[in-house]
């Protein structure tokens, strides 16, 4: 009972303060304006991609469009780096460190990922890239498989779409 009342405390107060600060207390990252547009550059050539071989694609096919792929990991992952150096201002990631706000961003190993989420996000578009890539390679791609690759990605996608578009502000 003692921890829920401290838990209440913490949470009152780090209301009160972001209340009372009005703007000046920033929690979030600076927009970004680069990061943005180049998301949605490498989601048209994604889309592209999936567009290509929603048909399916043999693996015989796969040299057809390894550069394709090889462009687009190339770009999530220079786009993840970029996301993942933005600064996290100091007030944010102490907060981010207090039990509720790790309760809250359901992140017990990496709390700052709930203040700056784009970097894992994207860690995720180019795990399922190199996936779809690996299987095309391998064994082909049948057309139920492209569009559960293609389902991945639209989910992902949109999660780092939204948040970079919430920062624009």
């Amino acid at each position: 009972m003692q921890t829920l009342y401290l838990a209440h405390r913490q949470l009152a107060l780090f209301f009160a303060l972001f209340l009372f600060s009005g703007c000046a207390i920033q929690l979030v990252p600076d927009y970004d304006q680069a990061l943005l547009d180049g998301l949605n550059d490498a989601n048209t050539e994604a889309l592209t991609l999936f567009a290509q071989v929603e048909s399916g694609s043999t693996a015989e096919e796969y040299p057809s469009h390894a550069r394709d792929y090889a462009v687009l990991i190339g770009k999530f992952g220079a786009l993840r780096q970029r996301a993942q150096s933005r600064y996290v201002p100091p007030l944010a990631s102490r907060l981010a460190e207090k039990k509720i706000i790790r309760d809250f961003c359901a992140s017990e190993t990496n709390p700052n990922g709930c203040l700056n989420a784009s970097p894992a996000s994207i860690g995720e578009i180019l795990a399922n890239i190199r996936r779809m890539r690996d299987l095309h390679r391998e064994r082909g791609l049948q057309s139920g498989a492209v569009v559960a690759f293609r389902n991945r990605y639209d989910i992902q996608i949109d999660q780092a779409l939204t948040v970079e578009n919430a920062l624009k502000r």
